[in-house]
């Protein structure tokens, strides 16, 4: 039985990266493999990269949050937000406890948490405002964790004829970069499937590259005399210069349905006749495909 091929990303880059924010684009996939592939990396983000935060913060002469801390303008509540925003690295990998000691007035930020085996990356946050001349002394635990939080915003599936495509954008606080992240989360998704195909013939690995393209090609470069259609639908895509199997294959169903003298009950047989070769309507091809076929490396 041939191999049908399975169409796997020929472009992965970074259209946007830096510290804090990354935009991914990865192209093209089989139909409906980009939210397949794109849900499993966001989940893996989400809960295997491990971060650390302030867990919990102990203020000197402070026993509730509804008592006023001295000095300090704003309200404990609101200082306690602020101290959960610091954006903290701990080389280490092990909860710390930073002892915070500070002399008003002033107004206290990230910069004056003392970095004794941790990095605040966020140093210019605003934690609170010191108006008198009073020392203001807390703790902040430092604790080291990973977690998943799922979403509740539901995207809607592309319109028919989109192109399959991964747009994976992710966002940091700095504590660890966008690519560094998502380099973690796809290894360790690597590691746990690569054991489910343990038992895969060794030469599928040297077929997939090679004769999955030779066998491609192939199909592509079919005429359309060779596909199981009526002559009536054959002589209808050819008056629309429609002569190849790869003409066909680059077109939408949409694209059909303005083909003169091809019915609903034709696009129906069309699309059977595809699959049968393991194609589809809508489909992308490599420009090397393209080239090799005569077709210029431009899709029709």
């Amino acid at each position: 039985m041939p191999r049908i091929p399975f169409q796997k990303p020929k472009k992965v880059e970074w259209e946007i990266l830096s510290d804090q924010y990354g935009r991914l684009v990865a192209e093209p996939f089989e139909k409906g493999y980009a939210l397949t592939v794109g849900n499993s990396l966001r989940r893996t983000l989400l809960s295997i990269v491990p971060g650390a935060a302030v867990s919990w913060v102990k203020i000197d002469g402070v026993r509730s949050v509804d008592a006023k801390i001295p000095g300090v303008v704003e309200s404990t509540v609101d200082v306690l937000l602020n101290l959960k925003k610091l954006t903290v690295q701990v080389p280490s990998g092990e909860p710390k406890v930073l002892r915070v000691e500070v002399m008003g007035p002033k107004a206290v930020t990230g910069a004056d948490v003392p970095e004794t085996e941790v990095e605040i990356v966020n140093q210019e946050i605003p934690l609170f405002t010191l108006e008198t001349a009073t020392k203001v002394a807390m703790e902040l635990g430092v604790g080291i964790g990973r977690g998943y939080e799922a979403a509740d915003r539901k995207v809607a599936p592309p319109p028919a004829g989109a192109l399959p495509k991964l747009v994976l954008e992710v966002w940091t606080n700095g504590g660890v970069s966008p690519d560094d992240a998502l380099t973690r989360a796809a290894t360790y998704l690597k590691e746990h499937f690569t054991p489910l195909a343990a038992g895969a013939p060794e030469e599928a690995a040297d077929t997939e590259g090679v004769g999955g393209e030779a066998f491609l090609r192939d199909a592509l470069a079919k005429t359309l005399e060779e596909l199981a259609l009526p002559a009536r639908a054959i002589n209808a895509l050819k008056n629309a210069d429609i002569n190849l199997v790869v003409d066909l294959v680059q077109k939408v169903e949409g694209d059909l349905d303005h083909v003169k003298n091809l019915g609903e009950k034709s696009i129906d047989d069309i699309k059977t006749a595809l699959a049968a070769l393991g194609l589809s309507l809508g489909m992308r091809i490599d420009p090397n495909v393209l080239g090799a076929l005569g077709r210029g490396g431009v899709p029709r």
